[in-house]
């Protein structure tokens, strides 16, 4: 069996082949696995998961996870048949892989992203556990795909999200200080013995794993190794893929059970703006829809476009010296802690700025903003960071130095600076000032629900765990942009992930999973990770498939 492909869907399916007893080769066109998954949280949204009852999470159901998706998608998006097989094998899927592999997830109180929709919960979406990449090796380890700017220090030094309370108070207590120094000592001798970090936090522990466990079952990996076509025979049955090497040649590997394509959607292809009219994706630049496109040369078929044809979030952008663009998608932990706002040219606030990203992009393409600003003080940015500019002790005057962060001493010359009418955003800034003495957004609601409290800060003494004062300078201000993390519309697939032709009909030995396959949730976001939760089910469905198990 052949994967085209690295990311969770992909190396998900390589392992539950491996284990039913095929031979798996899994290639990568990139010199990094990992997919966008390295470069994400390594959430996994899997209704009435194993791992609910450990935060008191015992009430979640079958039927409650059924209501809720036929809420949020609608009757017109919502497939009985495709939603079934996710709700059926997704629990199915936890249990059996953190059985049968190094992979390990953990429960978060996350609130599903619709709290007022009927059938929300808590608890669906489970993180991925940290994980010390040094059972790697040297060689794989620095195999795996970097994270993002903002989601490291040092070049490589990741942190799992329970740690930054005390990493960035290193000098609040003994404790605090000891930590701290012991992880960078740690870090220093890993980069001296592996050329990077080595424990791996978030999407890049979830791809460690996952990695660690294809090298245990002697799955085939090749990285720098595109594929470039599918071969089948005279009944159309797809039965090989045809490589390109790095010596200019081709390899056609023969694949006697299937070919599952999982090359990670086309979030950074020029030729699909159609599609997905962003101008800032912050996938990596190789997901340009090669998997696609094969399964369409050999007639599969797309559907009816989604509403929402990607993952949607604020990007801020730097450009660095050398002239190589980095994005930060801003996904919550900023921008939703108390004493920010957000503007749009305008100079005033137009959204609750601790909405879901999905959302909040939304309404930037319904009020035309392709611009807007990111506002805190001094003590917000140390505190809690903006994007790249991490909190304190890290250093940020570089990128003020670069332009990615604006800086001035007041309101009203930051305005100035950023081209806004200061007497407006003197308003703004002073009105939310006010609500958040208060406790109340009158305008936007924000800090009103479980979603929004989640990721605020009840320690400020304030009311509101989401507003908080913006009063002591310099003032800094954040360009984002209206953006997305990936695609999420791809292949027609049957309930196996099975690619379909135009009759509706499975294509012999031919599989689309992850980004390559249309989103069973049709680009709505019903709660963090519901593109990982639905990759890895269906990874997890289409290797039985192939394997003859399901």
């Amino acid at each position: 069996m052949v994967v085209v492909g690295s990311g969770c869907a992909g190396l998900t399916s390589a392992i539950v082949a491996a284990k039913q007893g095929l031979k798996v080769l899994v290639v990568e066109k990139s010199k990094y696995f990992g997919g966008t998954t390295a470069y994400s949280g390594g959430g996994a949204w899997i209704p009435v998961n194993k791992h609910q009852p450990a935060i008191g999470v015992t009430d979640d159901s079958r039927e409650k996870a059924e209501t809720y998706l036929q809420r949020v998608l609608g009757p017109e998006l919502y497939d009985p048949s495709k939603i079934k097989a996710f709700l059926d094998s997704g629990p199915e899927m936890v249990r059996w892989i953190e059985e049968n592999s190094s992979m390990k997830f953990k429960p978060v109180p996350l609130p599903d992203y619709h709290v007022s929709k009927e059938g929300s919960s808590v608890g669906r979406t489970m993180l991925t556990q940290e994980f010390d990449g040094q059972v790697l090796g040297r060689r794989r380890l620095r195999d795996v795909r970097y994270t993002l700017q903002g989601f490291h220090a040092f070049g490589s030094m990741q942190a799992d999200p329970v740690e930054l309370a005390v990493l960035t108070r290193p000098f609040a207590s003994l404790q605090n200080f000891s930590t701290a120094t012991a992880k960078l000592v740690r870090y220093v001798i890993d980069v001296v013995r592996f050329g990077k970090g080595a424990f791996m936090a978030n999407g890049n522990a979830l791809v460690g794993r996952l990695l660690h466990t294809c090298d245990q079952e002697g799955v085939s990996l090749w990285k720098s190794s595109p594929a470039v076509s599918l071969t089948h025979d005279p009944t159309d049955k797809v039965t090989g893929v045809v490589i390109a090497k790095e010596n200019g040649e081709t390899e056609t590997v023969e694949a006697r059970k299937a070919v599952i394509l999982a090359s990670g959607g086309f979030g950074r292809s020029e030729k699909a703006r159609k599609y997905l009219p962003h101008d800032h994706c912050a996938a990596p630049k190789h997901n340009v829809g090669d998997g696609i496109k094969l399964a369409v040369e050999v007639g599969a078929v797309l559907p009816p476009a989604n509403p929402d044809n990607g993952i949607f979030a604020p990007i801020s952008v730097l450009t660095t010296k050398t002239g190589q663009v980095r994005r930060f998608p801003h996904f919550a932990i900023d921008r939703s802690k108390p004493g920010s706002i957000i503007v749009g040219p305008d100079g005033r606030r137009f959204a609750n700025e601790s909405a879901p990203y999905q959302e909040f992009v939304r309404t930037m393409h319904q009020l035309n903003i392709s611009k807007a600003y990111f506002i805190g003080d001094r003590p917000f940015l140390r505190k809690y960071g903006m994007g790249m500019a991490l909190p304190a002790p890290l250093p940020v005057r570089h990128l003020i130095r670069q332009g990615y962060l604006i800086e001035a001493p007041s309101i009203e010359q930051l305005a100035h600076k950023i081209g806004v009418p200061a007497d407006v955003l003197q308003q703004t800034v002073s009105q939310a000032n006010e609500n958040a003495r208060k406790g109340k957004d009158p305008e936007f609601q924000r800090g009103g629900n479980a979603y929004d409290n989640f990721y605020g800060d009840p320690a400020t003494g304030l009311p509101n765990p989401n507003l908080g004062l913006c009063v002591k300078g310099p003032f800094y201000a954040l360009p984002i942009y209206p953006g997305n993390v990936s695609s999420v519309y791809g292949v027609a697939t049957n309930e196996n992930a099975q690619a379909l032709d135009s009759q509706g009909k499975p294509i012999p030995g031919l599989y689309a999973i992850g980004l390559d396959q249309n989103s069973v949730m049709r680009g709505t976001y019903p709660g963090g990770g519901c593109s990982i939760g639905p990759s890895m089910t269906f990874g997890y469905r289409s290797a039985l498939h192939v394997a003859g198990k399901l």
